[in-house]
């Protein structure tokens, strides 16, 4: 027997599962171009592609001891995938016609081994934590008519909980839809883009940009992994791919490791919420409110502005305590190779933005951009790919997606769930009488709900989860649609600094070797002004720049102007520095008088801009607050 006989069903089914990347980037090529299909059918072909994907290239539970008979675990799994894939794509038209809400006992029999699919492929990708979410939620239908009071719902038999699960309110709902229609097509523009050496540039520019600056190193990863982030659209990936040059470069410029850490993770987390692309989440919100995706990014523009503000200004204040020497970030030469690149960014981005402000689709505009970033690639020298390279963009443009594919699969249980039982409706009658009285209370609320449920999961599939769990209770407060919209999104892409999950912390912890936590608490340290800023836009909805007129631009200014001086007043008090040390005090102050001007109408606004004003005047001059002893007699 050869000595390769034993790996050769590992070979197998990995080339098995690089064919299925392959195929689901064709598919949704080929479905973009204008063969489309009935939905169902569309998201059912997408969600068989990707378990066989991932059955044949994510390990399985025994992996580790038993590798042999992990593969052939894996192998049945896809053989699973297939027969109840299969049987419901082929049946489809008669269940839809005929035995909706009267299942037989195969198509129970296959509801029942598709959900059992989704949910190992959503632990393959994601681990436990969202297995739990899901499986909490199918043992809710099970058993929740058991619970008392308002938590208890009417019983619901057997094959009603598989049909619910493994169907269009489940999992072939909105979820997957969005993922399937949008985001796919995304994930295959950022596989383009990387592997022609457009999103390198993006770091060869923000090194640029930062160069001679006393916190350059750290201004360069914030420039970096916003700019990346904002095509990637997953703040952990991000940190793993920007951090690896980012985090050494901030440690060898002085900064603490838990620090650089800290900064890069927040910064990853700011290229999903910085326009015009907010790593997909734009065109997600466009497609299930409405609202036009124009409007959605002019909205995004001061909170991503006030965001990296904050972080910028942190980052220059911690050089200042550290006493940094200013720092030469740019030794590269901008050479053909780094020209090349440059162009291919600037057509993929123009012909993007373009065609999205000219009214198309966003997945037609994601396709026309990889295809000219492909094209532009070929034309120029530095960027040329060849064969291989070419399949490898093609099976990445797959790979890439099939966390985000399957576990948004498996979140459409948990929205089905909290549909049918009327769950969803509970939780906004509570948060809703909470905020009859209070609304700051309501809001605190629904954003511990946001970030409580989006913990450990794709940005994509948390937003798509609480926003049918949290927003209709925001909504009820009087909130408007689209800033109730944007506050379930931050918080959903905020969950993944914020622990015990906290993804992008994990993913800096292991560059860094620092521990976690510490690197988790430097993180919502730095992220004090990103966590009060969906509350500054329900407080102050014209930062949304939405419906604003010439009558109403001075007060518009006069807003920003006041959140921009809370921004780095906030800032100085999380270092402890600005000009000189900071005493508690003055910390103390600033951030109570930043909070105020963020949250609050005009006139405390004013007043409290008013306090950082001279609280920042006092610390120029140079004289600290007097302390309690100096001033006892």
């Amino acid at each position: 027997m050869s000595p390769q006989a034993p790996t050769a069903p590992g070979q197998l089914l990995r080339g098995l599962g690089l064919a299925a990347c392959a195929s689901l980037t064709l598919f949704i090529v080929w479905t973009t171009l204008g063969t489309r299909y009935p939905a169902q059918i569309m998201y059912g072909v997408a969600l068989l592609i990707g378990l066989i994907a991932t059955f044949a290239l994510k390990p399985g539970p025994l992996a580790g001891r038993h590798p042999r008979l992990d593969r052939w675990l894996s192998g049945l799994l896809i053989v699973l995938t297939l027969a109840s894939s299969g049987y419901y794509l082929l049946e489809y038209d008669a269940i839809a016609a005929f035995r909706e809400g009267l299942p037989n006992q195969w198509d129970m029999l296959c509801y029942g081994v598709g959900t059992l699919l989704v949910l190992e492929g959503a632990r393959r990708v994601e681990g436990w934590t969202l297995v739990a979410i899901t499986g909490g939620a199918l043992l809710y239908l099970l058993w929740g008519h058991y619970l008392p009071g308002e938590l208890g719902h009417r019983k619901l038999w057997f094959d009603q909980i598989l049909e619910v699960g493994y169907s269009y309110q489940g999992i072939y709902g909105i979820a997957l839809g969005a993922v399937v229609d949008v985001v796919l097509m995304f994930v295959i523009l950022g596989a383009a883009l990387r592997h022609t050496g457009a999103g390198d540039f993006f770091n060869f520019l923000a090194l640029r940009l930062a160069n001679g600056r006393r916190s350059g190193a750290a201004q360069a990863a914030i420039i970096g992994s916003a700019l990346f982030g904002s095509v990637n659209g997953s703040a952990p990936a991000n940190v793993m791919s920007t951090g690896v040059l980012t985090i050494p470069m901030m440690k060898r410029a002085g900064y603490q490791g838990r620090f650089a850490g800290a900064v890069e993770a927040v910064a990853s987390c700011s290229g999903q919420l910085m326009p015009p692309i907010m790593g997909v989440g734009a065109f997600i919100m466009a497609e299930i409110t409405g609202i036009p995706y124009p409007t959605i990014v002019l909205a995004a523009v001061v909170p991503a502005f006030l965001y990296l503000l904050a972080l910028s200004a942190a980052v220059a204040f911690e050089a200042g305590r550290l006493n940094l020497a200013p720092e030469d970030t740019s030794d590269e030469p901008f050479d053909t190779r780094r020209r090349s690149q440059g162009i291919v960014l600037l057509a993929g981005f123009a012909t993007l933005i373009g065609l999205l402000l000219m009214g198309y689709s966003p997945t037609w505009c994601g396709m026309s951009a990889a295809a000219v970033v492909l094209v532009v690639a070929m034309l120029l020298p530095g960027t040329r790919l060849g064969a291989r390279q070419w399949l490898v963009v093609i099976i990445d443009g797959g790979r890439d997606g099939l966390a985000v594919l399957v576990s948004c699969a498996a979140i459409g249980i948990v929205i089905g769930a909290v549909n049918v039982t009327g769950l969803g409706v509970t939780l906004n009658q509570a948060i809703v009488s909470l905020g009859e009285g209070h609304l700051l209370l309501a809001l605190i609320l629904a954003a511990f709900c946001s970030i409580l449920l989006g913990m450990g999961l794709p940005t994509a599939a948390s937003y798509l989860m609480v926003i049918f769990v949290a927003g209709p209770a925001i909504l009820d407060l009087g909130v408007g649609l689209l800033q109730a919209h944007l506050f379930v999104f931050y918080y959903a892409v905020l969950s993944a600094i914020t622990p015990p999950v906290a993804l992008a912390v994990f993913a800096a912890a292991a560059i860094t070797g620092e521990r976690t936590l510490g690197i988790a608490m430097s993180a919502l340290r730095l992220s004090l002004v990103a966590f009060l800023l969906p509350f500054a836009w329900v407080y102050h909805p014209e930062i949304n720049l939405e419906g604003i007129g010439w009558s109403g631009l001075p007060a518009l200014l006069a807003t920003i102007a006041m959140m921009i001086l809370a921004t780095i007043g906030i800032s100085a008090a999380n270092i402890g520095h600005y000009r000189r040390a900071l005493h508690p005090l003055e910390r103390l102050s600033l951030v109570i008088a930043g909070i105020v001007a963020l949250t609050q109408g005009l006139l405390l606004s004013a007043l409290a801009s008013a306090v950082i004003v001279a609280l920042m005047l006092h610390a120029r001059r140079g004289a600290p607050l007097p302390t309690k002893r100096s001033l006892s007699p």
